[in-house]
């Protein structure tokens, strides 16, 4: 009890001490002291000592409430309130006064209290969480944050209470979240109404209790909540949290309704939104929850938040379209599309935006999740479709397509979605077609076949899918048809023979799209020269193309054609005829029929019909015979249907395509030959057609029916009709006998043979003969051709049924036919030559002709051979195409064959290696021709025309290929090689090609090692090996082999040898010329039966085992400069590596290293090889990348540097590609989003580029590496801090390096004119700032803190005192800056050393680094110390004082401006050192050069002073200290300056100039008048006059100044003999005087008279004649102006109040006046009128009431004479100033005579002026108007 009463006794003292608290102050202390100890004694077991405490809150409340600015010990009380030991009653007490102090106390406190605050809040109820950080928010904005990241997290300690961070992050939201409109202001108090009784909506996004607990205790503004908003958005930017946990914070922000906080927020937006992971759901989980609001059905209904509004919504769904793969949260998403497609609070911007998330959902969201919704997400899609707005349907048939793609199981069955696609494609409009379009396209594959096979034609699918394609097949729109192709081509099986004919109807589309669909969708390709069924079945990677049996697809054809053709509406008619087709689609019918014919067969799969025969027809042959059953009728057999088709057509149409059909067919199977048995006729008929091809294959047609179906007396009166149509008079009916003829017996001698082989007794063959061969020597070249075709033709099928002649002794043969003109075997021969060698003849003639030479040697053993041989040999120089040289070596075959060439057999029915000749007794064929003409052949070699090289060559190789197993070429094939190895090294690349391909099949035949050797040396060593020939032979003449043995021709060999002998397989080097130049000529007609195909991809399976030892170096030669050896590497890397990435990847290490060895190679060849490789190689070889190459980057960057500065030019640009590309990868592979590797990827690459690149002397070495530092500063991050203090001077240095050298050229010449330099130098210093150089400064800024100034600073500080160039110096500068506003007062300890920089670089003779520097010293004093800011105002008042230069007191002026515009308290805090000199410097004189500098001054005084007469008078004595230094300068410029500044004072203070200023002024103004007249001593005279005009009253009062003084000294000036110094001396008398009013007219007139006498009386001619016309104009201005300046001083100096002056000089004024009014200029004239108005004003004559006889007598002549000057001055009509002066003397005149009524005069001024009145009325000058008005007003009230 006694411890109660003692509590109780200290409470009452308590309570006295605050109750008898009277002042605010003592309430505060005492409250203060005890209030925290008081709140304790809550906890007291004593039920007396709690009331005693209540008794006392409760008064303490009453005193407080009522005293706002009585302050509560918040601190103390936080700290009682984190007292763990504290009851629950004493922390709610406690809290209560927190919350009534704390916004009593000033902003700054609370801001230093907020983490006091946050660190109380752990642990404590919600409630007081709620209500101590709603105190806390208005405050964030206002928070100064720190940048470094441990210091921030130490200062609000949320990583250690999560639970605070989340319980701020959810109030910050809420707050975020409230509308403006929610909240209401504050009741009347006269409303007796209680908040808990007015219920308000819930806001959208927010529950009732989150509404409650941001507003109850809360009643802001709308202006407040907006402060409050943006401040959060501020403290949110700051870093504190993790970007996932503010995103949602700042979408809210960005949908607000006011700018400020919407843009705040979505400047931070864009920062996160690249930052966060959205493939991860935790980051758009609380987005989901925003918009739909809460779902569960567990949460407490005041719990329960709303959905997000609309605005909301927008925001929120704008940024949940980033969200991708595991980012999307189902169903909610789907929820998210119908809410917002479906639901209430929508608009179309929304669903166009829900749609572009659903996009994203079905592209990229996880497969086993969305499977689950997709068939929900497609029925709410469909429904949009039918039911929501055109806007939308376009992108939900888009998802749709996509949706059924992705998941094509859920639209497999559904046909309706098909159908729905095709009927909205038609009837929509063209925009919306597009999207249904791709959309549509997109949905196909879900409907493929092979989706689900097993259900494919379930329930009749496949018939209903294909009734609906055929439907839409025909529809009008081209973009269906196109959608029907597609779908045709895609859901159909390969073997579905329907869909295959709807195919080949629409390739006859009018629409080329549909068109090159359908054919694309037939053959794999829409290019129809590329398609080769045979190639794409083959080929690894291609797609495979499966033809439908041929008997399907024939017979389905066949019924569908005769079902057509039934078919009005379908059928076409072609004259007579009528098709089921048109002639287009049934050509493609056929061309497609007839592949699915001969599909299984080796011969080309291509719509080019093949020319029968040929060697691939007995293999057809072979298949239609098996077709072709004898008695089957049309309904069963596919061929005959066929037959049946081809016959269709070719009757109708006769062209190309139907009658290579028929041929082919009737031509294998002879005896279809019935079906055209009526239609011979008709045919021999179409070898008159006009088209050559049409003519050609109608005579085989011809000949094979009517040897099949006529008679052998009918067939010869067949023939004989040809025969006697050989001699029509129509061309192209002969050419067409000529064919038939030779057709038609060729085949009848055919079917003969077996049963006969002489035919030299055949009448017919004799006739047929000997018609043809006249026409070898007609005048029409293609009756020429058709006729050396003819011949041979019949000459390989028996011999010539001629005599053999006799051929000449010597030589070959002549190419004279006998004089008895009997046709002979040699003189057939004879002319066959001479038609070959015919260099007018083109090509294809000759090549015929030397065929068929060789074809008359194959039908008998031709006596004539040799002399044939010899003829080909003599045309080997003369000809040089390359087609006539093979076709010549296929004919020395046939010569050295014989009867033993494949080209003696049937064609049609024997293949060409099952031929054996039936009419000899003889095993082999005679040797002698084939050795002769080998060692012609090799005599060739050596001779130096390059058509005879080129011709050996070829003829070698084909006897090689063809008579390979022949003795004579076995036992030459040394020299063979030998040959081909000295033609190897040609310039001509066949010649190449065909030697390298001889060297290898020389190998093949052989298998020798010393023929390999003997290659291996040649190609090594350069020597060259001659064997079987004599020692004085000479094969090769000089400088024939090829060049060098180091490159050249034969370069690609050698290498070719060096890679073969690096394997230890010197073997291989004829398996790599086999693949190494395959030449286009291989894929010719002539080229392919060499068969080099076939060997190329032997030789490729041999080289396989040796892959590891190859690839690396093949890789290499593949990019080898040389094009003929990158040619050849490539062959071969296309031959062996069929997948390049897998075996990129496989050898990755391998060919970097070889790669890595050779980049230094002393060939340049190596070197551009290496280099190209690496830009390839680099960029992702295989799957690898190039973190793969990441140990060897410094390798490869040294080594590329090394290239880029290689002797070599060419390899010097490309080692710059390279280094380029490398470049890309290496920033590429340094993001920060790469983790580790990225760090590696950095520590390997910086070093490297900061220790060698940017340093070197390379321009291209330093250029690619500053551009790649600069490209990995914005991807490295944070990991290239340890560099920073390298990097940046680098960079700074290169800015300059890298600038334009013709700009600095141009500020070079443009020296002299200083505007336009500066004009240059401006955009140089703009270039700079901009530069990529400055731009990576700038990001690396934000890796920068103190620690890297103290290596830094002396760098940058070296670089602005050491660098010549203004780049280099601009962005010094521009960098300090950046530093200043990133790191702020950390910069301190450095600033002194930046300033001095900078303050030495203010004197460079360059304007613009002089502006930029002061520019920058603007920023850098904010961090300056006070002593270092008094030196630099002392430095700059110094200079401008001291050095009277004009580019420095420019500097002075842009460095006090910068300042003032940056930092404008510091000029405010030195404004007694700045305001001065800049109201100083402003006064200065203004010049061309110096006006932008005062303009400035100017700009710096108005924006520092509150006005000038302000600031004047707030600065007044610094400013009269500073002119009075200036006025006592020996300066005589600065003198007149500060006489400038000193009438400015005296004009704007006047009177209240205090005495003692103005008096020292007057008195150092007299003294600088004391002297000899000097440039500018007129400003002292102005500023005198100034300071009298100005302080006119108070100086008449002063008694110490002498204002006789003043007046003396001007009178003295303005006796001075210089004129423009006299004339600024009167005028200033003139208003001196005027403002004194003292009266010193006599000592002015004197002064006048004087100027006057001494200006009439001019000066001498002879000092005019010495004058310039230039001097003698300034002479007569001046003598003009000090007339005006005279007169106008006599009238200012007419004395108002003395009257003795006055009656001894009134009229003679005015007489003086008259007169010389006359003899003056008009400019003069005007000023003596404004004289003669101030002497009328201030004459006392006109004032006063009584004149004496003398006064009125000396009035009138006044009067009289102002009358005169009157009359004269307004006549003058053309001068309006005149006249205006005039009539206003008139004026004052007239009123002041009728103030005191002087009738007599007033009269005589008013008759003047009404004389005068008729022409001023004329006058039209406004102001003249008015004035004459205002007389006329005057005049009349009289």
């Amino acid at each position: 009890m006694a411890a109660a009463a003692d509590e109780l006794v200290l409470l009452e003292r308590v309570f006295l001490r605050i109750g008898s608290a009277e002042t605010d102050e003592q309430l505060q202390n005492a409250v203060s002291k005890f209030l925290p100890p008081v709140l304790l004694k809550l906890s007291s077991q004593q039920e007396g000592v709690r009331k005693k405490v209540m008794e006392l809150l409760i008064h303490i409340n009453k005193r407080i409430k009522s005293r706002p600015l009585v302050q509560l010990p918040v601190e103390a009380l936080l700290v009682q309130y984190q007292d763990p030991s504290a009851s629950s009653f004493v922390i709610n007490f406690t809290i209560i006064y927190i919350k009534m102090g704390f916004p009593r106390l000033p902003i700054e406190k609370q801001v230093e209290l907020v983490p006091s605050m946050l660190n109380s809040i752990d642990s404590k109820p919600q409630p007081h969480q709620d209500s101590l950080l709603l105190l806390i928010i208005p405050l964030l904005g206002k928070m100064d944050v720190p940048a470094d990241p441990v210091k921030k997290s130490s200062l609000f300690g949320f990583n250690e209470k999560p639970h605070v961070a989340k319980q701020l992050l959810g109030l910050l939201l809420d707050m975020l979240l409230l509308p403006y409109g929610a909240l209401t202001q504050k009741s009347n108090e006269n409303e007796q109404s209680n908040s808990t009784d007015v219920s308000l909506p819930i806001p959208p996004g927010m529950s009732e209790y989150s509404f409650k607990r941001v507003t109850n205790e809360n009643p802001l503004r709308p202006e407040e909540l907006e402060q409050i908003k943006l401040g959060v958005v501020k403290f949110l930017s700051s870093g504190i949290f993790p970007d996932e946990e503010i995103l949602i914070h700042l979408v809210v922000a960005a949908a607000d309704t006011r700018f400020s906080v919407a843009n705040l927020a979505d400047l931070e937006l864009k920062k996160v939104v690249g930052s966060v992971d959205w493939t991860s759901p935790i980051v758009p989980m609380p987005l989901y929850l925003l918009f739909l609001g809460s779902q569960s059905q567990n949460v407490k209904p005041n719990m329960k938040k709303l959905p997000a509004n609309t605005r909301i919504r927008l925001k929120l769904l704008t940024h949940m379209c980033r969200i991708t793969g595991s980012g999307f949260v189902l169903p909610a998403s789907i929820q998210i599309i119908f809410d917002s497609l479906y639901g209430v609070n929508t608009n179309s911007k929304l669903k166009t935006l829900a749609l572009n998330f659903a996009m994203n959902l079905v592209r990229t969201a996880e497969e086993a999740h969305l499977s689950k919704v997709a068939s929900v997400l497609q029925t709410g899609l469909q429904k949009l479709i039918r039911e929501g707005e055109p806007t939308h349907q376009g992108q939900a048939f888009l998802v749709l397509g996509f949706l059924g793609s992705r998941f094509p199981l859920i639209t497999y069955h559904n046909a309706a979605l098909l159908e729905m696609f095709f009927k909205n494609l038609e009837s929509a409009n063209p925009e919306l077609r597009l999207q249904i379009r791709e959309g549509f396209l997109s949905l196909i594959p879900a409907y493929k076949y092979d989706v689900n096979p097993k259900e494919f034609d379930k329930d009749g699918r496949i018939n209903f899918l294909f009734a609906l394609v055929k439907y839409y097949l025909f529809s009008e729109e081209p973009m269906v048809r196109f959608a029907a192709v597609r779908s045709i081509g895609t859901i159909f099986p390969p073997d579905h023979v329907p869909s295959k004919f709807l195919l080949l109807l629409a390739t006859g589309d009018s629409k080329d799209e549909v068109s090159m669909e359908a054919f694309k969708s037939l053959y794999g390709t829409s290019r129809k020269g590329d398609v080769d069924l045979s190639k794409i079945g083959k080929s690894k990677g291609a797609p495979k193309v499966v033809l439908p049996a041929f008997e399907e697809i024939t017979k389905y054809v066949y019924v569908e054609a005769e079902t057509r053709v039934k078919d009005g509406s379908k059928r076409v008619n072609i004259g007579n005829h009528v098709l089921p087709f048109t002639t287009n689609v049934f050509i493609e019918i056929l061309i497609y029929l007839r592949l699915c014919l001969i599909q299984n067969l080796e011969v080309p799969l291509t719509r080019e019909i093949i020319k029968h025969p040929c060697e691939f027809t007995p293999t057809i042959r072979k298949q239609l015979q098996e077709f072709y059953k004898e008695n089957d009728s049309i309904d069963k057999n596919p061929l005959l249907q066929y037959v049946s088709l081809v016959r269709q057509l070719f009757i109708a149409n006769p062209a190309i395509e139907p009658l290579c059909c028929m041929v082919e067919v009737i031509g294998c199977v002879p005896k279809l030959s019935s079906s055209l048995m009526n239609n011979i006729d008709w045919i021999r008929d179409l070898m008159n057609s006009t088209k050559e091809e049409i003519r050609e294959f109608a005579s085989v047609l011809y000949a094979v029916v009517i040897n099949e179906v006529l008679a052998e007396k009918d067939f010869e009166n067949a023939v004989n009709h040809l025969v006697t149509r050989t001699s029509n008079k129509n061309l192209e009916a002969q050419h067409g006998a000529i064919f038939g003829i030779a057709n038609a017996m060729e085949r009848r001698i055919m079917i003969k043979k077996s049963n006969c082989n002489d035919f030299s007794n055949w009448g017919l063959f004799k006739n047929c003969v000997n018609s043809l061969v006249p026409f070898l020597t007609h005048q029409n070249a293609l009756l020429v051709s058709a006729a050396n075709v003819a011949i041979g033709l019949l000459g390989k099928s028996a011999a010539l049924p001629l005599d053999n002649g006799k051929a000449p002794k010597h030589g070959s043969p002549d190419a004279k036919r006998p004089a008895n003109g009997k046709i002979t075997k040699i003189g057939v021969a004879n002319q066959l030559l001479e038609n070959m060698k015919n260099a007018k003849l083109s090509s294809k003639l000759r090549e015929r002709a030397a065929k068929s030479l060789g074809l008359i040697c194959v039908g008998e053993e031709f006596p004539y051979t040799k002399e044939v041989i010899q003829g080909f040999l003599d045309t080997a120089k003369e000809t040089k195409d390359v087609e006539v040289h093979f076709t010549i070596g296929e004919s020395l075959v046939m010569c050295v064959q014989s009867i033993w060439s494949s080209e003696a057999r049937d064609p049609w029915i024997i293949p060409a290696t099952d031929f054996t000749p039936s009419n000899t007794m003889l095993d082999a064929p005679s040797d002698d021709n084939l050795n002769w003409l080998l060692d012609e052949l090799l005599k060739f070699v050596g001779e130096t025309h390059p058509n005879s090289r080129q011709a050996s060559c070829i003829w070698l190789l084909a006897l090689l290929k063809n008579c390979g197993n022949r003795e004579p070429v076995k036992s030459r094939l040394k020299v063979f090689q030998n040959a081909f190895m000295d033609l190897l090294g040609e310039n001509n690349d066949i010649v190449q090609d065909v030697a390298s391909k001889g060297l290898c099949l020389v190998y093949d035949n052989s298998k020798s090692e010393e023929l390999l050797n003997v290659l291996v040396n040649q190609l090594t060593s350069g020597r060259r090996h001659v064997a079987q020939v004599a020692s004085d032979t000479k094969l090769f003449e000089e400088g024939q082999l090829g060049k060098a043995p180091t490159g050249g021709n034969l370069s690609t060999y050698k290498e070719l040898c060096s890679l073969a002998s690096d394997l230890n397989k010197p073997d291989l080097i004829y398996q790599f010329m086999h693949l190494a130049n395959h030449n286009a000529i291989w894929n010719s007609k002539k080229g392919a039966a060499f068969g080099f195909s076939s060997i190329a991809e032997k030789c490729g399976d041999q080289l396989k085992d040796h892959l590891p030892k190859i690839i690396p170096k093949l890789y290499r030669y593949q990019y080898d400069p040389t094009p003929n050896l990158q040619a050849s590497m490539q062959n071969i890397w296309q031959v062996l590596v069929p997948e390049t990435q897998k075996m990129l990847e496989q050898y990755h290490d391998e060919i970097l290293a070889d790669l890595l060895e050779n980049l230094t190679s002393s060939q340049y060849r190596v070197r551009q090889s290496c280099c190209l490789a690496l830009q390839d190689f680099l960029k992702g070889a295989g799957n690898k990348s190039i973190h793969d190459c990441v140990d060897h980057i410094e390798e490869l960057w040294t080594k590329l540097f090394r290239v880029m500065d290689d002797h070599h030019e060419a390899t010097r640009l490309i080692a710059v590609k390279t280094a380029k590309v490398l470049s890309k990868l290496c920033v590429r592979g340094c993001d920060a989003s790469q983790g580790k590797a990225g760090v590696k990827m950095v520590q390997s690459v910086l070093p490297v580029l900061l220790n060698v690149g940017i340093t070197n002397s390379v321009a291209e070495v330093r250029s690619i590496s500053l551009q790649t530092v600069s490209e990995l500063v914005g991807a490295a991050g944070n990991q290239l801090k340890p560099f920073l203090h390298q990097l940046i001077p680098a960079l700074l240095q290169a800015t300059g390096e890298l600038e334009s050298s013709k700009l600095s050229y141009w500020s070079t010449r443009l020296a002299g004119q200083s505007q336009a330099q500066e004009a240059v130098d401006s955009a140089r210093a703009s270039f700079a700032k901009s530069h990529f150089t400055t731009e990576t400064v700038t990001k690396c800024l934000q890796y920068a803190d103190a620690s890297i100034l103290e290596e830094l600073t002396p760098k940058v500080t070296e670089l602005m005192k050491a660098s010549v160039g203004l780049g280099t110096r601009i962005v010094c500068a521009h960098f300090i800056t950046l530093l200043v506003v990133q790191l702020g007062q950390d910069l301190q300890p450095y600033t002194g050393k930046f300033l001095a920089a900078l303050v030495n670089g203010l004197t460079d003779r360059n304007a613009a680094i002089r502006k930029h520097y002061a520019s920058t010293i603007g920023h850098l004093v904010s961090t300056a110390k006070e002593s270092s800011l008094e030196k630099l105002f002392a430095k700059i008042r110094h200079w401008y004082f001291e050095r009277e230069d004009d580019t420095i007191r420019s500097a002075c002026a842009h460095t006090i401006q910068s300042i003032g515009n940056h930092n404008q308290e510091i000029l405010k805090a030195h404004s007694d050192v700045v305001l001065p000199l800049v109201f100083f410097a402003m006064h200065g004189e203004k010049t061309p050069e110096t006006e932008s500098t005062i303009e400035i001054w100017n700009e710096i005084w108005s924006e520092n002073s509150p006005g000038t007469e302000s600031g004047i008078r707030q600065n007044i004595e610094v400013i009269c200290d500073t002119l009075k230094v200036a006025l006592e300068s020996p300066s005589w410029t600065m003198k007149a300056q500060a006489a400038n500044s000193v009438s400015t004072v005296a004009n704007k203070l006047g009177a209240s100039l205090e005495s003692k200023h103005r008096n020292a002024l007057i008195q150092i103004l007299l003294n600088g008048l004391s002297g000899r007249t000097w440039n500018g001593k007129d400003k002292l005279l102005k500023a005198l006059a100034s300071i009298c005009t100005g302080c006119k009253d108070s100086l008449k009062t002063d008694k110490e100044i002498d204002l006789n003084s003043i007046i003396d000294a001007v009178l003295r000036e303005s006796r001075k003999e210089e004129i423009v110094y006299k004339i600024s001396a009167l005028k200033s008398l003139g208003e001196i005087l005027s403002a004194l009013q003292i009266d010193k007219f006599d000592e002015v007139y004197n002064i006048a008279q004087s100027v006057l006498s001494e200006n009439s009386s001019g000066s001498s001619k002879d000092e005019d004649e010495d004058m310039t016309s230039e001097e003698l104009n300034k002479k007569r201005e001046n003598d003009i102006k000090i007339k005006e300046v005279v007169y106008e001083t006599l009238g200012k100096a007419w004395p108002e109040n003395n009257k003795s002056t006055q009656e001894k000089y009134r009229e003679l004024f005015v007489e003086h006046c008259s007169v010389c009014l006359l003899n003056n200029t008009r400019s003069v004239q005007v000023c003596v009128i404004t004289a003669l108005r101030d002497y009328v004003d201030k004459l006392l004559l006109l004032k006063e009431d009584k004149l004496s006889r003398e006064e009125e007598e000396s009035l009138g002549k006044i009067v009289d004479n102002i009358i005169k000057v009157n009359n004269y001055a307004l006549g003058i009509s053309k001068h309006t100033r005149l006249r205006k002066e005039t009539l206003s003397v008139i004026f004052s005149l007239a009123t002041k005579l009728k103030e005191k009524n002087r009738h007599t005069e007033f009269n005589k001024i008013s008759k003047t002026f009404n004389d005068i009145l008729p022409e001023l009325s004329k006058d039209n000058q406004p102001e003249i108007k008015s004035r004459v008005t205002d007389i006329k007003n005057l005049l009349n009230k009289n």
